[in-house]
């Protein structure tokens, strides 16, 4: 009964219910299955409106303020419609390019792209490799290597102390800015593809190698097979 109550008040829906909640049958396995046989995907329940607990299209999903803002600036909302609407369009766009089961790297800052990226890899099966956007390019690379990804959301350039740091080829040869050069340790741990996030507007501002893509052009692949998710919730 506990558990029950918990997936409910967690939003936790099943495209195939597990056959219980721990089997602890399996004498190999001392913490024992737990939800055996369910199959779910975790980034739909967080997507989804629900009845319980109430939380609608028109609810708050996400409060942030952007990079270099002051603390007068006004926050940004974004509704769970909305954060919806953007998931989808990323995982379209990961579906496209991507297979089920492909690892996908996430190396930049929590920003509220950053969460919809995250949410969009889940959402169309792949698999998120979280990497600190503070990690030099040789840790970098081993967990591109290690993880098998196939390719690396990154973002060209931040905010830092409200100055805007740019990632221009000229900025790139200067050593004292090595701390801030989020792309340039990326493009040079990963042989793969990266896709390359401004950090306003839309045009990155660098030269990308040939395999790579900007985060406009990524999204405008058309995707004739979209996927679907739906709001029709029963109680």
């Amino acid at each position: 009964v506990y558990w029950s109550i918990i997936l409910k008040e967690l939003s936790v829906t099943f495209h195939e219910p597990p056959k219980c909640i721990l089997d602890t049958t399996d004498k190999s396995r001392p913490g024992g299955t737990w939800l055996p046989g369910s199959v779910l995907n975790i980034a739909e329940c967080c997507l989804l409106p629900s009845i319980h607990p109430r939380k609608e299209d028109d609810s708050c999903a996400i409060v942030w303020r952007d990079e270099g803002d002051d603390d007068d600036s006004d926050v940004n909302r974004i509704t769970l419609k909305q954060l919806r609407e953007q998931v989808i369009l990323v995982a379209n766009a990961l579906d496209r390019t991507f297979t089920k089961g492909d690892a996908i790297a996430i190396d930049m800052p929590m920003t509220v792209n950053a969460v919809i990226i995250y949410l969009a890899i889940v959402l169309a099966g792949c698999v998120v490799v979280s990497i600190a956007d503070s990690f030099a390019a040789k840790e970098i690379a081993t967990r591109l290597r290690v993880s098998k990804a196939k390719a690396i959301f990154t973002q060209v350039f931040f905010h830092f102390n409200a100055v805007i740091i740019y990632e221009t080829l000229d900025f790139y040869s200067n050593p004292l800015f090595a701390l801030f050069r989020t792309l340039y340790r990326v493009v040079e741990a990963s042989p793969h593809k990266v896709i390359v996030l401004p950090v306003s507007g839309c045009n990155v501002g660098v030269q990308l190698r040939e395999q790579d893509i900007s985060w406009k052009d990524f999204l405008a692949y058309d995707n004739q097979h979209q996927r679907y998710v739906t709001s029709t919730i029963t109680a």
